[in-house]
């Protein structure tokens, strides 16, 4: 669905952007694009983002947006994701929020300070998790995510994320599967594809986001 080192839409001026901006019918078009991992400060960045003209008050917040497709919520049973973030996220699927990571409870600004600070080989550990696949909504799905800093002096932001999806036996035959930008896992072979009758009986299939 998102693949690593995928493209998306960042906005790192600053600005306090409240609910709106994690909605799927937000209006990012003014938004900047780029490839992951995004971020600054550690040299490995595909796509290099702002802290603002001042390295002592660095921005604490940078976010991102990342539209995909989906033609049959009903074929996924679950959702797994792993996510690059330094140092802290909060993610939202369709606007509703789906995970925080080294964020702290309660109500979350564009102020909010990470909860603590990450260092060492956790700046490019991958962090996984399992998400609920009835969140997937046929056509466009809009995964979102905010990177807040431990403090406006941190040196670095990072953030890459995949998501995968498990899909139920026998939903998607090799017409729709092939249809697909992207798979990984056990899936039909090319000469299944002239197949129409041939379903996929187990897969994992990684659907890159259609543009």
């Amino acid at each position: 669905m998102v693949a690593a080192g995928d493209t998306w839409k960042y906005l790192d001026d600053g600005s306090d952007q409240g609910t709106a901006w994690s909605g799927i019918n937000f209006n990012d078009t003014a938004w900047k694009s780029g490839s992951a991992q995004l971020g600054y400060g550690d040299g490995d960045e595909a796509t290099v983002v702002s802290y603002g003209s001042d390295a002592s008050r660095r921005y604490m917040t940078t976010y991102f947006r990342k539209a995909f497709t989906i033609d049959n919520p009903a074929a996924y049973s679950a959702l797994a994701m792993q996510l690059i973030r330094d140092d802290g996220a909060v993610i939202y699927l369709n606007g509703v929020e789906i995970l925080r990571s080294n964020m702290p409870d309660g109500a979350i600004n564009y102020q909010t300070n990470a909860s603590t600070d990450v260092t060492g080989t956790n700046e490019t550990k991958w962090y996984k998790a399992t998400i609920n696949s009835a969140l997937l909504r046929q056509g466009t799905n809009v995964l979102t995510v905010e990177i807040h800093q431990k403090s406006r002096s941190s040196s670095d932001v990072s953030f890459d994320l995949e998501l995968k999806g498990t899909v139920v036996a026998g939903t998607m035959g090799t017409t729709a599967l092939f249809s697909q930008n992207r798979i990984s896992g056990t899936a039909a072979t090319s000469d299944d594809k002239d197949k129409s009758e041939s379903t996929v009986q187990s897969i994992e299939a990684m659907i890159a986001s259609k543009k």
